[in-house]
């Protein structure tokens, strides 16, 4: 009888001390636990219809990837590095600074594209769309997209994209988006 007292004894004081040993271990891993709260860099790019790119940048700290997701519904996972996340979301609109000044004009090489401001020969296109054999356009089609058509809306941006896609022949219009 002494001996199965002295059994249960042990058995609590080996079961106790486990217990102590499994904390002391999930303290020491989520000290040394990379998902375990810490302040994080996180980079939202919002991308628009016309090709631009809003980033917003932020420190936040944060705990497991699923809290990352769970708090950012909507915005896709695109990189993770230890202190540096990338959420990326499509916007289904023109981008702010092309509601004041888009324009849809053509380079040099016969490209479609979207400017900020009037595309000229040392404007940087923000995104192509495809590429026309301009001299088969109307004469009127061709110099307003030489000079910029402008756009503050989407369904400008729409319209313009379409009207110049019409205009083109189906056989000289090579699509550029990917």
């Amino acid at each position: 009888m002494n001996s199965r007292k002295t059994r249960k004894k042990i058995g609590f004081m080996l079961g106790g001390l486990s217990l102590a040993i499994v904390f002391i271990f999930q303290q020491k891993a989520s000290a040394n636990d990379p998902a375990a709260d810490q302040k994080v860099h996180i980079q939202f790019e919002k991308v628009y219809l016309d090709g631009d790119v809003g980033i917003e940048n932020r420190e936040e700290t944060i705990g497991k990837a699923e809290d990352v997701k769970a708090a950012y519904k909507g915005w896709r996972l695109v990189d993770q590095k230890k202190g540096f996340i990338l959420l990326r979301k499509q916007v289904d609109d023109i981008s702010p600074l092309s509601k004041t000044n888009g324009y849809i004009g053509v380079t040099e090489e016969g490209v479609i594209s979207t400017f900020h401001g009037r595309p000229d020969v040392l404007s940087e296109p923000i995104q192509s769309f495809f590429q026309i054999d301009i001299k088969r356009l109307e004469s009127r089609m061709a110099e307003d997209l030489q000079k910029g058509i402008p756009y503050r809306t989407k369904k400008e941006f729409e319209h313009v994209i379409e009207a110049v896609k019409s205009s083109g022949s189906k056989h000289h219009v090579k699509d550029m988006k990917t």
